[in-house]
C-alpha cells in the first residue's frame, strides 16, 4: 500500500467516526448505510486491482471509472433533490410568514375597533 492510499484510508476512516459521533441521536440507518458504503469504499482503496478486475468483468474499461460512473450519477440525483427540497422550503417559509402576517394584521385591527368602541362609549 502506497502513502496515498494509507491517506485516502484515514480520511474515509476520520470522516466515519466523525459522522458516528456527531449524528449519535440522528439517524441510525443513513449512519450504517454511510458506513458500509464508506467500508466499500476503503476495500476499493485498499485493492485497486479488485475495482479493475470488477469493472474489467462488467464492460468498463478502468476501476475508477466503474467507481466515478454510479458516483457522478448519485452526486447529481442528490444536488437536484435538495434544490428541489429547498424550493419546497422556500415556498412553505414564504405561505407561513403571509399566514404571521395576516393574523398580526388581524390582532392589530381587532385592537384598533376596541379602541374606537371604548373612545365613542
Amino acid at each position: 500500500m502506497n502513502l496515498a492510499a494509507a491517506c485516502l484510508l484515514a480520511l474515509v476512516f476520520g470522516l466515519v467516526a466523525y459522522d458516528w459521533v456527531a449524528h449519535r441521536g440522528g439517524n441510525r440507518r443513513a449512519l450504517v448505510l454511510e458506513t458500509a458504503v464508506f467500508l466499500v469504499g476503503a476495500f476499493f482503496i485498499a485493492a485497486p486491482a479488485r475495482a479493475t478486475a470488477l469493472a474489467h468483468f462488467v464492460g468498463i474499461g478502468r476501476g475508477v471509472d466503474f467507481l466515478l460512473y454510479p458516483l457522478v450519477i448519485w452526486l447529481v440525483r442528490e444536488s437536484l433533490l435538495a434544490r428541489r427540497m429547498r424550493l419546497e422550503s422556500t415556498a412553505e417559509l414564504t405561505e407561513l410568514a403571509r399566514a404571521v402576517a395576516m393574523l398580526g394584521a388581524r390582532r392589530v385591527e381587532a385592537s384598533a375597533d376596541r379602541a374606537d368602541h371604548r373612545m365613542s362609549v
